[in-house]
């Protein structure tokens, strides 16, 4: 039986797509919603995509930035699920997203896991993309992955 439900959010459309299924599903199998963002954890010292390194400061200012769009997007997925009338837990996590991710989602005990899927195009998109491909690998319980809309 699935009682929790654990989907991931970011502020992507393809997040909020999988957001808008949790809902549904949560709501059909009167199961717990966790929403489950991920703060990915850049180290001063990490490799940039164009070469060269991550300071201090700008570690500090994109990990404020990425709080920031996390809180938006949790803000926006609990409109959907008040809409519904379903309940969410709202988590942050920090760290390697899908390790995170996993992590979260045995801590819950979730039986199911219900995340977005883009297309690999970017360096950006290209981190979501894996990071689907991630859990799928890993998960030990059942992974529903959303096509982002107008797939």
């Amino acid at each position: 039986m699935i009682d929790t439900i654990l989907v991931a959010v970011d502020d992507s459309r393809a997040a909020f797509r999988a957001a808008e299924v949790a809902v549904e599903l949560a709501d059909r199998l009167d199961a717990r919603l966790v929403v489950v963002s991920v703060v990915d954890g850049l180290l001063a010292g990490d490799l940039l995509p164009g070469g060269g390194t991550l300071t201090r400061a700008e570690t500090a200012g994109m990990e404020h930035r990425q709080l920031d769009a996390v809180r938006a997007a949790q803000r926006h997925v609990a409109e959907i699920a008040a809409r519904a009338g379903v309940e969410i837990d709202l988590l942050v996590s920090h760290g390697h997203v899908a390790d995170a991710l996993l992590d979260q989602a045995r801590s819950v005990g979730a039986k199911l896991i219900v995340i977005g899927r883009v297309e690999p195009t970017g360096v950006r998109l290209t981190q979501r993309a894996r990071t689907a491909e991630q859990v799928l690998e890993f998960s030990e319980i059942p992974v529903v992955v959303v096509p982002a809309p107008g797939r």
